[in-house]
């Protein structure tokens, strides 16, 4: 029997999706759960859980394999998790384990990578050959497609577009280093500019929406501020969303993708982000680059189990030959 199917698996830091796909990318089961946060053996635990969930009732012929994305630094050829900022899952062999358990084979990746391929292949992307795709949520992900292909450098560590430096000795990322994108464009850092903006005087609006608490601000309080027309919002998200431009603006020069592609939580949810980069990099990148397309992903959180499971469709084909 040919497989029709294949599993995939996306992992965040509060929520874990599973989803059977098939080949055209139509989705038959889902199944979601929160992220535990005892340790690695509850998380695993959560998506062998899941998986048996969207699989009950298909003959595991069906089945091409499962592909789980994870929010950590991934050596792809060895298929093993390097580091991993928010879930205690750095070291851990998670293919071996998931593979043991499911009596099925597992292939890892990066959370972005998998979001990338799924937009790429079903989404906001799809057709386009030279494609970055950002995530902008708890932490800054990136995906790199290069003539269709996903490109992860020597060991498969590539994309992490979230750790470029865009300033020298400037605040410091939860990565351990100083300046890089995502100490100022995650979510927490977001957070951390709107509850400074809502102890002042003209924050009013942003202690409002965080029941009159400057300290209890969050990034999507501030998005629902900057939605509802409050100024302060709307100049923290403009900053953002022109340091998210420059930034792009190196990548544009360095890759000549034609389409950016600018997902998660935080950049679907405020659309100001991508529209002030792309006037940024309108103003900014080389000649002949500027007609580069930034647009909002559209599979929302379907776009990493649906990269995860063509990933695992890739890799069946790759070992049939």
């Amino acid at each position: 029997m040919k497989p029709v199917y294949a599993v995939g698996v996306d992992v965040g830091g509060t929520h874990i999706g599973a989803g059977l796909m098939g080949r055209d990318g139509r989705v038959a089961a889902t199944a979601q759960s929160l992220t535990p946060q005892d340790g690695a053996e509850e998380i695993l635990s959560a998506m062998v859980g899941l998986i048996a969930e969207t699989t009950a009732g298909v003959q595991p012929a069906e089945i091409a394999g499962i592909g789980v994305g994870l929010p950590a630094q991934i050596d792809y050829s060895n298929q093993s998790v390097e580091w991993c900022t928010n879930l205690p899952l750095a070291g851990v062999d998670v293919r071996a384990l998931l593979s043991a358990r499911t009596a099925r084979e597992v292939t890892i990746d990066n959370d972005a990578h998998c979001a990338g391929i799924g937009e790429a292949r079903f989404g906001a992307a799809k057709g386009v050959r030279d494609v970055v795709m950002i995530t902008l949520g708890t932490g800054i992900g990136g995906a790199v497609l290069l003539d269709g292909v996903p490109y992860r450098g020597a060991r498969g560590l590539a994309g992490e577009i979230g750790h470029m430096v865009v300033r020298a000795g400037g605040a410091p990322c939860p990565c351990g280093a100083d300046g890089h994108l995502e100490a100022y464009l995650g979510s927490r850092a977001i957070a951390a500019i709107g509850q400074a903006a809502a102890r002042t005087s003209a924050g009013e609006a942003l202690r409002a929406h965080a029941s009159d608490d400057p300290d209890a601000v969050t990034a999507e309080h501030v998005v629902q501020a900057a939605l509802a027309g409050d100024p302060v919002a709307r100049g923290v998200l403009h900053e953002a969303g022109d340091l998210l431009g420059e930034a792009l603006v190196g990548i544009v020069n360095l890759l000549n993708p034609r389409l950016i592609v600018v997902g998660g939580g935080i950049g679907e949810s405020a659309p100001v982000l991508a529209e002030r980069a792309s006037r940024i990099i309108a103003e900014k990148a080389l000649e002949g680059r500027r007609d580069v397309e930034v647009v909002h992903a559209v599979l929302s959180n379907d776009a990493g189990i649906l990269g995860a499971a063509a990933l695992a469709f890739d890799e069946f084909d790759r070992r049939e030959g």
